[in-house]
């Protein structure tokens, strides 16, 4: 299958036909860093979603996995042979985004706790500050802030969620399209709570299928969905917080490498945290 290599990751895509049905195989490979770089980053987890899958985890109410027809584990490579779903044709309205973000807070909130990932610092000093500082555009005010911002965000509550929760990663399956089949789950380690809001904020917006327009009310309802979820599962955080970490870790990963009026938006963001 055609795909746009962005995830470091991910070696190639297939859909495999013939049989009683088609698979989706995903190859996943060691990723490889030039000279200094690949000292900051160290061991990358890049077998963590194929954990994820393998895992006995509990998501949600309305969330599932993709289901797991075989795994080739090649040493450097990982083959993931998994269900090829078939999804509804349905928009992304209001009340789908509050159901992904009330599951989103669920799941933080089942995978509560722990010490801020080093992904955050790796966002900052391996791709903010070697590609964005050399940009003419570079938002300077949001960059020259980000140390203190990130100070800021390791110093709030951290829960290991999706890590790249976009809608393009929440499959509305046709057998039930009230529900999602998460895909594509990130590092899976601690991350400010409200981070997995940023990619399902702006996923659509960044892929050209929604207006920058229309995200600020959906930020104000998931949020207010998220912290349901999170009470849900008996966890105390503010919605300063959830704000906090939802639009920090936005200004963070998204902000210096969006189209100009998203990125103006998430500088705006940002700047106000």
């Amino acid at each position: 299958m055609a795909f746009r290599p962005v995830a470091l990751t991910t070696a190639a895509v297939y859909r495999v036909v013939g049989g009683s049905a088609p698979a989706f195989v995903k190859v996943l490979r060691r990723p490889e860093f030039p000279g200094e770089l690949a000292e900051l980053v160290g061991e990358f987890p890049w077998r963590d979603e194929a954990e994820f899958l393998l895992s006995d985890f509990p998501l949600p109410p309305g969330f599932r996995r993709p289901r797991v027809l075989r795994v080739d584990d090649l040493g450097d490579r990982i083959g993931l042979w998994l269900e090829d779903v078939r999804c509804a044709d349905v928009p992304w309205d209001l009340a789908r985004f509050r159901r992904a973000a009330l599951g989103l807070g669920r799941w933080a909130g089942r995978r509560f706790g722990g010490a801020p990932a080093r992904a955050i610092r790796l966002l900052h000093e391996g791709r903010l500050v070697r590609d964005a500082f050399l940009r003419p555009d570079c938002p300077r005010r949001l960059a020259e802030r980000m140390p203190e911002l990130l100070t800021l965000l390791e110093a709030l509550p951290q829960a290991t969620g999706h890590s790249d929760a976009c809608p393009q990663n929440l499959l509305v399956p046709a057998d039930d399209p009230e529900s999602f089949v998460v895909i594509d789950v990130g590092w899976q380690a601690p991350f400010p709570v409200g981070a997995d809001l940023g990619q399902l904020l702006v996923g659509l917006a960044q892929a050209g299928r929604m207006a920058v327009a229309e995200l600020p009310p959906i930020r104000e309802e998931i949020i207010d969905a998220y912290l349901d979820g999170l009470r849900l599962e008996h966890r105390a955080v503010s919605r300063e917080e959830v704000v906090l970490g939802c639009d920090g870790m936005l200004a963070l990963r998204s902000a210096f490498h969006s189209e100009p009026e998203l990125a103006a938006y998430l500088v705006e963001l940002g700047l106000a945290c």
